[in-house]
């Protein structure tokens, strides 16, 4: 089991896989440029104060073309740590759906609908055995409100911030302050600690096929 210190660095190593920039391989095309007379002042502008300089410009005209001969290709050599980087993606892509989602969602700033959509899944479906026999009402309501701890639990890993008040929380369920405390707070608190175990599977599962 891995420790506090190994977790936030197994936690850096996906960020920094997907978040650092690599340099682009450049090649030219074969073709030749084409010849640009875009830029021609070869024209006099209205009579005017400023005819002169006007002149003066017609005069220095500057031709710009670029060259007649395709330029050589070439490429910049990739710096090492882009091969640790790919090699920790591909990781991922062997580990299960459950914690690539996650991974992905939380780690590597996916926009993708399915990672998003598929931590929350992976939530709900560790959760929903909890309610026992809740009514369809209160699961629906559970439902929304996995989707919101989702969201709320990556923001805490990233930068230990709050995304959803509580109070927004007992808003947006219609809930009262008692009912809030009684019912919904501990599922609340459920489901970040789902969250926190499927982040340490994860972290463990790519620590596992990574070292």
């Amino acid at each position: 089991m891995l420790g506090a210190q190994d977790l936030a660095y197994m936690r850096r190593t996906v960020v920094y896989a997907h978040a650092t920039p690599s340099p682009r391989r450049i090649s030219e095309s074969d073709m030749p440029a084409r010849y640009d007379d875009s830029l021609h002042r070869d024209r006099l502008p209205s009579a005017g104060p400023r005819r002169w300089e006007a002149e003066m410009k017609r005069a220095s005209t500057r031709l710009v073309a670029s060259h007649t001969r395709p330029k050589p290709s070439s490429s910049l050599p990739l710096p090492p740590w882009a091969f640790e980087d790919a090699r920790v993606v591909r990781a991922i892509r062997t580990l299960d759906p459950d914690h690539q989602h996650w991974l992905r969602y939380a780690y590597a700033d996916s926009r993708e609908w399915t990672d998003e959509q598929g931590v929350t899944v992976a939530l709900w479906r560790r959760f929903e055995p909890t309610l026992g026999n809740a009514r369809e009402k209160t699961r629906k309501a559970c439902q929304g409100l996995a989707h919101l701890a989702a969201q709320c639990h990556k923001s805490r890993k990233n930068s230990g911030k709050v995304l959803h008040e509580p109070a927004r929380l007992q808003e947006l369920l219609g809930a009262t302050r008692a009912n809030w405390d009684k019912h919904w707070c501990p599922r609340w608190a459920g489901m970040h600690r789902i969250l926190n175990q499927l982040d340490r599977e994860a972290l463990e599962a790519l620590w596992r096929v990574t070292e």
